[in-house]
């Protein structure tokens, strides 16, 4: 993975400990080893995905939650509280890669508010540089952009709960029909462990190496915490995260295909649809991030990034180096 650079601290932070290191026992060594083996058994199974899919025709890898040249099948959805009152246990599947295989996610349902902790927790980790920390309730709605009220103290250790214990599943195939044959099978949870002490309100966290190997670069880069946090709904929010990951400053995509990839409900009309869309965004060409956008009477999005759209390396979770 690239070297990561600190962002930005927001408000007063718990530095890191500076005390030297104790001596390192023949023991400690040895679990160094281990944990370097394990490291690098993700790395080479991360490689050996990107490398099947990467063998695939460019149009055939628009979707997918994976590397950076794709735009990406978010696990992250839109929770209707009229729906249901219980949380429900979910098995999503991908439906859009079968060139190359298929991803699901399997548990809880995660929605976009996860995806704000998630974006939060990374942030944290790029700022100690080590993806086990500690950090506290009201550092967490501080990066949220929410009141630290109890309600949502509470609502923020819900979603690390769903983070940990939901999975992504990957199912690596070759051929199409009857010549299809499976290749490979991975399974890993966004976050290994947390913990949350109710006394002092700390929290400390372990990021799964396996979801920064396999998903960590391309579904953080670009990120702005701050511009995202001012954005007004969760569709302009999962909007963002999808135009961030497009390479071409100017984007055309069917209207329903756009809805997908974003986890909009597509049952609806197109005219439902539509509106909802186009609310999210004129909330991002409000913000300045799209020059223009347009909809068409095909129901073709059209639209335009402004330059160097809503970047700004102080505030992105992660940046790289020139």
């Amino acid at each position: 993975m690239p070297e990561k650079k600190r962002i930005a601290a927001h408000g007063n932070k718990t530095k890191p400990s500076t005390e030297p290191a104790p001596p390192t026992s023949g023991i400690d060594m040895e679990d160094m080893i281990k944990h370097a083996v394990g490291r690098r058994m993700i790395h080479e199974a991360s490689l050996s995905v990107r490398e099947h899919i990467s063998r695939q025709p460019h149009v055939q890898r628009l979707f997918s939650f994976m590397p950076t040249l794709m735009t990406r099948v978010s696990p992250f959805h839109f929770r209707n509280k009229n729906t249901f009152k219980d949380w429900p246990l979910v098995r999503l599947d991908s439906g859009e890669t079968e060139t190359w295989g298929s991803m699901r996610v399997v548990g809880e349902l995660l929605v976009i508010f996860d995806e704000t902790v998630l974006f939060c927790l990374l942030a944290l980790m790029g700022i100690y540089r080590n993806d086990a920390f500690e950090t506290d309730e009201e550092e967490l709605c501080r990066l949220a952009a929410i009141e630290p009220s109890q309600g949502n103290r509470n609502a923020i250790w819900n979603s690390i709960q769903r983070l940990t214990g939901t999975r992504i599943d990957l199912d690596l195939t070759t051929g199409k029909g009857k010549r299809k044959k499976p290749v490979k099978q991975m399974t890993g949870s966004i976050l290994s462990f947390s913990d949350r002490d109710r006394k002092t309100s700390r929290i400390r966290a372990v990021v799964n190496p396996y979801f920064l190997e396999m998903y960590g670069e391309s579904f953080v880069t670009n990120i702005d915490l701050t511009f995202r946090a001012g954005l007004k709904s969760d569709i302009a929010k999962a909007c963002y995260r999808f135009f961030q990951g497009q390479i071409d400053s100017e984007i055309e995509i069917g209207l329903v295909r756009l809805a997908r990839a974003i986890n909009l409900d597509t049952d609806r009309s197109d005219a439902v649809t539509t509106r909802s869309l186009r609310s999210g965004l004129q909330d991002l060409a409000d913000r300045g991030y799209l020059d223009r956008f347009h909809i068409t009477p095909e129901n073709r999005v059209q639209v335009t990034k402004t330059p160097h759209a809503a970047i700004r390396s102080d505030n992105m979770i992660w940046w790289r180096s020139p």
